[in-house]
């Protein structure tokens, strides 16, 4: 049963490890979300105890809905705006990771995802799951944000089976959006949690690497690149951004030769 619950507590955007007599809440997750864990579970019925960051289950009397009202649990609002400086490119290149998220601020459908990018560095303003009415989204903070996570999925969209084509909309903005293209048979939620699911996996596992790896391909020159990435618009920052990361490649692969 812990297993059970381990994975409705991740379906719901929680960063967790499961451990052999409890699960543990992970620093990734404000403490804000500890509190309201308690209250979650009250509602929901299920006896549990919270040791600092560990969760013990009481007893193990948790049927398939309990589980079910776990993972679809209402969000309270979506998070939105963005911190003093959140959109610098100063931010991007010299932070290891994206600001802490109250998880019961991001909805179900895309709360795993916004939290593994800002793990791997990558960092979001605004979200919303669609509630199998319309549109998923997930804001990125800044076009330099946006690019860099298109970059890295390019890398493994082949190997990901997605429901939907993900693709941006409203370039010509600052802060560009990634939306979900709607099939004729309308929206399935737990379709768009599969593909959230899916992408999230990938930035968690890879998040520290990743972090690194954006430092290393963009970490020099600072003061010079921040202008100019300041006035791209958003298909020349996406070259340019390129171009530097296919250059970073081409590099290391030399060294490795010559090793």
């Amino acid at each position: 049963m812990l297993d059970k619950l381990a994975n409705a507590l991740r379906l719901r955007g929680f960063l967790l490890q499961k451990m052999d007599d409890h699960i543990y809440i992970e620093k990734g997750n404000p403490n804000q979300d500890l509190v309201n864990l308690v209250e979650m579970f009250r509602e929901v019925g299920i006896s549990m105890k919270l040791d600092d960051r560990k969760i013990y289950l009481l007893d193990d009397d948790i049927d398939e809905r309990d589980l079910h009202n776990i993972i679809w649990y209402k969000a309270s609002n979506h998070e939105a705006g963005g911190g003093s400086g959140w959109s610098y490119w100063k931010y991007f290149i010299k932070r290891n990771h994206g600001p802490k998220i109250n998880t019961f601020v991001l909805e179900t459908g895309v709360a795993l995802l916004v939290k593994a990018l800002s793990a791997a560095g990558i960092v979001t303003i605004s979200s919303c799951d669609g509630h199998g009415k319309r549109s998923p989204f997930i804001v990125f903070c800044g076009r330099h944000n946006a690019v860099w996570f298109q970059i890295l999925l390019d890398e493994v969209e082949d190997k990901l089976r997605l429901n939907y084509d993900w693709y941006f909309h409203n370039v010509d903005s600052r802060d560009v959006c990634l939306v979900a293209k709607r099939k004729p048979e309308g929206w399935e939620l737990e379709k768009v949690l599969e593909d959230t699911m899916q992408m999230a996996n990938h930035f968690l596992q890879e998040a520290e690497r990743l972090s690194k790896l954006k430092k290393d391909v963009y970490g020099g020159n600072y003061k010079s690149n921040r202008k100019l990435v300041r006035e791209m618009d958003f298909e020349q920052l996406s070259q340019w951004m390129n171009n530097k990361y296919q250059t970073y490649l081409l590099e290391q692969n030399k060294e490795v030769k010559v090793q």
